[in-house]
């Protein structure tokens, strides 16, 4: 099969499914559709390997709660230390504790998807707190669908339709 009709076919699945996500997550009330398109290209950048997604399904979703007890710390040191010192020393601290636990525990949870899955949360928590666990979930949900529906059954689609078109 030549490369057009690789990358088409490959085109066609990501113009097929990934809007089909965007579509239901909006009719399921997620605010966070996009998020799916985030996971699923680090998925796609992590070397497409299906082994490794549940890896990096665990990764996003340990940086997705550990945003989420970051900003719940940050409100409870709260108001007599500088936000700019207390912004810096509750990341330090995290950020550390992330690295050491993906690291020893790699067979477990992907570093760059926690940390990717941290950075995403924190860019979309919104300012009432009251708000934020649902939020978390909602990113949660996104995450997961990211790497399974987007990232795993596209390329296993994909792989499936070439090989179907070898014999």
């Amino acid at each position: 099969m030549g490369k057009f009709k690789v990358i088409g076919l490959l085109a066609l699945l990501v113009a097929v499914i990934a809007p089909l996500w965007a579509t239901l997550s909006g009719l399921l009330g997620l605010k966070t559709g996009a998020v799916a398109l985030i996971t699923a290209g680090l998925y796609v950048a992590n070397g497409i390997k299906i082994e490794n997604a549940l890896k990096i399904t665990l990764g996003f979703l340990a940086g997705n709660f550990w945003a989420f007890f970051v900003v719940k710390t940050m409100m409870a040191v709260g108001g007599g230390i500088n936000p700019n010192l207390l912004l810096f020393l509750t990341l330090f601290v995290y950020a550390i504790v992330a690295v050491f636990i993906a690291c020893y525990l790699d067979k477990i949870f992907d570093l760059s998807a926690w940390l990717a899955g941290w950075a995403v949360t924190l860019s979309l928590l919104p300012p009432n707190p009251a708000e934020h666990f649902t939020m978390v979930l909602h990113i949660a949900i996104a995450m997961v669908a990211g790497v399974w529906l987007v990232g795993v059954l596209i390329t296993s689609a994909h792989k499936y339709l070439l090989s179907k078109q070898k014999n």
